[in-house]
């Protein structure tokens, strides 16, 4: 039964409009306003509705906008007696079918509201349709995954024998050189699913820059026609992620019994990476081993001349302070002040060997828990004078008020002085810059230890990093150069590393990372 709400405030009009469409063969249902309008909605299933845009308490736009919510498929035709074109956009927002002006005439409405009719009628047939479409897909959908199911279940025992083998990738390729089987080998090598390569040429996992003999990824087809020819190479492969690395590469043709036509290729690949990291680890290691040889040569070396010096340059000091005991009530002022430069150079190279024993002298780590925020307050008070006399602003960054790690403090301290001294040192004398900044950063990354002492002095050169911590190199022209060395050497017996990076006129920056264990953050 085609039903049709009609809505106004005026008695007459809504029974001369129910009349009319009841004598049409609708079943009509009249309302007086908002409130008695959505009660009778609500009785029943509608196909239509006609709607007076003035009515009382409410208007007939927010009627629709209530009748569109409650049912978005119900066609709902607005009518008025003071047609308003202004008004029209707001209805035509709101959801309205259609707009018809009072006086409506009786083929006015029974047009309006056929049309409107027909459209609920369409717009159900269209909607069964759908759901029937639906359904149809959707049973085709599980014909296929039972069909794709059989055929996965078919490859289960190939697949598990290939699969085992995770080291390697082995792929196999039809006479097209597309994949047809990639084994979980492949898949962790190459980072690829399955299902992602099945079918693409067997390119897409090979650099784009590879060349092979003849120009071919693949054996040729002389090589393919010879019984049982096995390719070797060594190739650039690609992984998902678009490094590359390098792998060995065997090609076999399949063949289904001696003397046949090749069907395919079996291509086992090998990823060669981990052992060229493994191979250049292990020449860093022994370019590493061969460098603190030579340190240490080096620094024993200086340790004997520091030590013999050492003694000596002491009864020299005596025996200067003994001869000026003795002759100063016979000295002018001017040659006491030569006897004090003496006693001064004396000390300067004494104090010279003391810092070549104590960086030659071995030292043992006592690891203990330390707040690692609280030590660099300590550094910033003990930088304070040397960061004042060269005009250079100094900040802390800490990610965390209390960061505590497991170290030897008094090196550890020791370690981060030397190099924020020189960070003032390389600043010192800029005036134009103000002095520059010199900022520390405390925090964690991949949970262990991060810190950073950046300045704004007059940087290094690529030459000048690559030397900055060999024993006695210094580009301030004051200092022994020990303060980077002696840094790294207490940095690397906590099994931590210590990186420059430096550009001319761009300042410095040294990254220091010490390994997780013991390091933990908090508040307090």
């Amino acid at each position: 039964m085609r039903r049709v709400l009609v809505v106004d405030d005026e008695p007459n009009i809504r029974w001369t409009m129910s009349e009319f469409l009841r004598r049409e063969g609708y079943e009509a249902a009249a309302a007086a306003d908002y409130d008695d309008a959505l009660n009778v909605h609500d009785s029943g299933a509608f196909s239509a509705a006609v709607v007076d845009i003035i009515l009382p308490h409410r208007g007939g736009v927010e009627l629709l906008e209530e009748l569109q919510r409650r049912d978005p498929a119900l066609p709902v035709i607005m009518m008025t007696g003071e047609p308003n074109i202004a008004r029209l956009p707001e209805i035509v927002r709101a959801g309205a079918y259609d707009f018809l002006t009072k006086p409506v005439t009786k083929e006015m409405l029974l047009k309006a509201v056929a049309r409107a009719v027909e459209k609920k009628a369409l717009d159900e047939t269209r909607r069964e349709l759908e759901d029937a479409l639906s359904r149809h897909a959707l049973e085709l959908e599980e014909r296929i995954a039972e069909r794709t199911a059989e055929l996965a279940s078919a490859r289960n025992f190939l697949n598990a024998a290939f699969d085992s083998a995770t080291d390697y990738a082995i792929v196999t390729l039809d006479e097209q050189s597309r994949v047809t089987l990639f084994n979980r080998g492949a898949e962790i090598i190459f980072g690829y699913e399955a299902v992602q390569v099945t079918g693409l040429s067997f390119r897409r996992l090979l650099a784009e820059d590879e060349h092979f003999p003849q120009g071919n990824a693949l054996p040729s087809r002389e090589e393919r026609a010879a019984p049982d020819t096995v390719s070797g190479y060594k190739v650039r492969a690609r992984r998902a992620s678009g490094e590359c690395f390098t792998a060995s590469l065997a090609i076999t043709p399949i063949r289904a019994s001696a003397g046949q036509h090749a069907a395919g290729q079996l291509a086992i690949i090998k990823d060669l990476s981990s052992e060229e990291k493994r191979a250049a680890e292990l020449a860093a290691m022994q370019a590493r081993l061969s460098h603190n040889e030579k340190i240490a040569a080096l620094g024993q070396m200086a340790a004997q001349v520091a030590h013999e010096v050492r003694n000596p340059l002491a009864g020299m000091r005596l025996y200067v302070l003994h001869l000026r005991e003795r002759v100063a009530d016979q000295l002018s002022p001017d040659d006491l002040t030569l006897i004090d430069k003496i006693i001064s150079g004396v000390d300067r190279l004494a104090g010279t060997a003391d810092q070549i024993l104590n960086f030659a002298r071995p030292h043992r780590l006592s690891p203990c828990p330390v707040n690692v925020v609280r030590v660099m307050r300590d550094l910033l008070e003990l930088l304070e004078p040397h960061a004042a006399a060269a005009r250079v602003r100094v900040t802390l960054v800490c990610a965390a008020p209390k960061i505590v790690a497991v170290l030897d403090e008094v090196l550890f301290h020791a370690a981060l002085f030397n190099l924020a001294l020189n960070s003032i040192q390389a600043m010192s004398g800029d005036e134009a810059a103000g002095g520059g900044e010199l900022s520390i950063s405390v925090g964690e990354a991949r949970g262990g230890l991060h810190i950073v002492i950046a300045d704004t002095g007059r940087g290094m050169t690529a030459e000048q990093i690559g030397r900055a911590f060999d024993l006695f190199y210094t580009t301030s022209g004051t200092g022994l150069g020990l303060g980077m060395p002696f840094a790294k050497k207490v940095i690397e017996q906590h099994r931590g590393s210590i990186a420059v990076e430096s550009a001319p006129g761009k300042g410095t920056r040294v990254e220091i990372e010490l390994p997780n264990e013991g390091v933990m953050s908090g508040g307090g």
